[in-house]
């Protein structure tokens, strides 16, 4: 239902600033004590009725107490008007309302986007900016109560007097007991547990009762993550606080904890936990562009920010073109000083280097798009899929990475064999067709790895530089191993070098923009939604 004052029956909506309802016609202030005690039949209850706006492009679902016209999404951006409903929802236990107002958000989020270099002119734009939107967000908040009990452990301190070092043991009796509370995790599955992780903690010692009033002119995200899918990570979190606990009581004597998992969740006692539903609030700024999404994202009581910013390629080429102006002036000059032969093995090293940082660029693209770390996307996912069967044998993905890692080592040892026949029959340098070796090596697997991972990702394109970098290495340890007379050889094997290199880069560019970016979210065939209901 719709919070509506009590003088002239319009809307009402939480004032941050002020921590009260301010009415959006008349004006007139309204603290939340005092509406709730003019709505006792409503806040008794346990369940309350919220409107639920949908998707029509990604399925995502946010609710907020009144009926308003919501004309974008804030998980894929997309402009279109969202189809409502009413709905029953399970009343939080707890809250904790809005510190931050949205223009001190918009200015935080100016100040920040300051200190990025090749920004995109859209993101600055006020049309764009104003756009945050405040959302609550459901957190699985949990205590786990740590029984009475003196237990004993084994403890060590080592230093050193002077001339000598001591190692002393002692046993150590503790007493411990008590409830360990404020461990918390985002419940739903449309909000990233990246996200969630780069802007916390919440300080919970500010949250409130809750009150429906709290929601007037907000949204709250879905509760779709079962309490069950954290429940062995909070035993762990409260398993560890009890030796953390007892570590800083002994000062610098060493607790030395039993080594089995098992044993410490014997030794402390911890089984099991309570949990209740939190709402905390955020800020939520989507930009969208090509079939992917940026999220701006800032915790709206403590200030903490998470930013997808991409690079804008034409203000970062430009600058990139001076500097390779620069560059090439520098180069020019080195042959004075250094031989051919050293330029063009240098070349080789930085080309593998460059393609080490795309490869681990790729790496962490693909834990993102597959939200491999993710709990409670990878707990929603499990209600569309079956499980599949575990086999002793390695799986066939498996089998491809062992295979071409074979097959990398076996090429290696040949290439290395006809490497070290022709370097012993012509007396020839060792430097050059030993360093173009291994970096063909190191590439050949950074190859093999780029394209398994590559297959699990939207953007399939990383294989191609990487493979250009083996075609070139390749080349250079022919030279090596022919190792010609003329400098030209040498010149033109640095400059394709060089430009794998600009491959690699020009690839980094893009691919750092996908990795910026998310893509557009799909909630249709998500479950357990039931959570929220």
């Amino acid at each position: 239902m719709a919070v509506k004052c009590p003088s002239c029956g319009g809307h009402m909506a939480f004032n941050v600033p002020t921590q009260a309802l301010k009415c959006r016609y008349c004006d007139r202030d309204f603290q939340i004590d005092d509406y709730d005690r003019s709505n006792v039949a409503e806040t008794d209850k346990d369940i309350y009725m919220v409107t639920v706006y949908k998707c029509p492009n990604c399925g995502a679902e946010l609710s907020a107490p009144d009926d308003q016209t919501v004309a974008y999404c804030s998980y894929c951006g997309s402009e279109s008007i969202l189809s409502m409903k009413q709905e029953e929802a399970i009343r939080p236990t707890r809250i904790i309302p809005f510190k931050i107002s949205k223009e001190e958000a918009i200015n935080t989020y100016e100040e920040t986007l300051r200190s990025y270099r090749y920004v995109p002119k859209e993101l600055k734009e006020g049309e764009h900016i104003n756009s945050f939107r405040g959302i609550y967000i459901p957190y699985l908040s949990y205590e786990v109560d740590v029984p009475d009990n003196a237990i004993k452990l084994k403890g060590t301190l080592n230093y050193t007097s002077g001339k000598w070092d001591y190692h002393e043991e002692y046993d150590i009796d503790v007493e411990i007991g008590g409830t360990i509370k404020g461990i918390s995790f985002d419940a739903s599955s449309s909000f990233d547990d990246s996200i969630a992780r780069e802007i916390a903690p919440f300080d919970t010692s500010e949250d409130e009762a809750f009150r429906e009033a709290y929601l007037a002119g907000f949204y709250s995200d879905k509760l779709t993550t079962p309490p069950e899918a954290y429940g062995d990570m909070v035993e762990k979190m409260a398993i560890d606080t009890v030796y953390g606990g007892i570590a800083e009581r002994t000062g610098l004597v060493n607790v030395v904890r039993p080594n089995e998992y098992s044993e410490r969740k014997r030794q402390t006692g911890v089984d099991g936990y309570r949990h209740r539903v939190d709402l905390f609030p955020v800020w939520f700024l989507t930009w969208k562009n090509k079939g992917r999404v940026a999220y701006s994202v800032m915790n709206g009581q403590t200030g903490n920010l998470s930013m997808d910013i991409p690079v804008d390629k034409k203000a970062f080429f430009k600058v990139s073109a001076i500097a390779t102006a620069i560059l090439f002036i520098i180069l020019s000059l080195l042959p004075m000083f250094i031989l051919p032969k050293t330029i063009s093995w240098i070349a080789a090293v930085f080309l593998v280097i460059s393609s080490i940082v795309f490869s681990s660029e790729i790496s962490k693209i693909y834990y993102r798009e597959n939200r491999i770390f993710d709990i409670g996307y990878v707990n929603a996912k499990k209600g569309t899929q079956k499980k599949k069967k575990k086999k002793k044998a390695t799986s066939p993905r498996g089998k491809g990475c062992l295979n071409g890692i074979l097959f990398a080592l076996i090429s290696f040892v040949i290439l290395a064999y006809f490497v070290l026949s022709e370097i012993l029959d012509s007396n020839g340098p060792l430097v050059n067709p030993v360093v173009y070796a291994i970096t063909l090596l190191i590439q050949i697997i950074l190859f093999i790895r780029t394209t398994i991972r590559s297959t699990k990702i939207e953007k399939k394109t990383a294989p191609i530089p990487m493979l250009i970098g083996v075609i070139v290495l390749g080349i250079g340890l022919l030279i090596g191993i022919k190792n010609p007379v003329y400098d030209f050889w040498y010149y033109g094997m640095a400059i394709l070098c060089l430009l794998a290199m600009l491959g690699n880069m020009v690839s980094m560019i893009n691919y750092l923009n996908y990795l910026t970016t998310r893509p557009v979210p799909d909630f249709f065939r998500r479950e357990g939604a039931d959570h929220g209901k």
